[in-house]
């Protein structure tokens, strides 16, 4: 069995996505590609890899996690508007337990 393998590419220029790889890829001197592009495939999979670890380690620790419910702002508003009027009536009246 060989040592060595072979890839044939060919990008289509109309595609922005293809483009943008060959733009890139074009960009590296000759001589210096091949580990270019395996930089970029196993830096890629690695990345997914990691990303995909995060993602399994957020779920695991949200799994047992319950969240309470939350005020709407209009609740929270009308809760300020009471203490609002509240605090201004005792001023009116002279209460001293401010």
């Amino acid at each position: 069995m060989p040592e060595k393998r072979r890839l044939s590419l060919s990008f289509s220029l109309t595609q922005r996505e293809q483009r943008n790889a060959w733009e890139r890829l074009s960009a590296v001197a000759p001589g210096q590609r091949m580990d270019a592009v395996c930089r970029m495939i196993n830096g890629y999979m690695e990345q997914q890899e990691l990303l995909e670890a995060i993602r399994g380690a957020i779920r695991e620790e949200l799994a047992g996690v319950s969240f309470p419910k939350t005020t709407t702002q209009q609740e929270q508003a009308g809760a300020v508007d009471e203490d609002v009027l509240g605090f201004l009536r005792a001023l009116q009246e002279g209460d001293d337990t401010i």
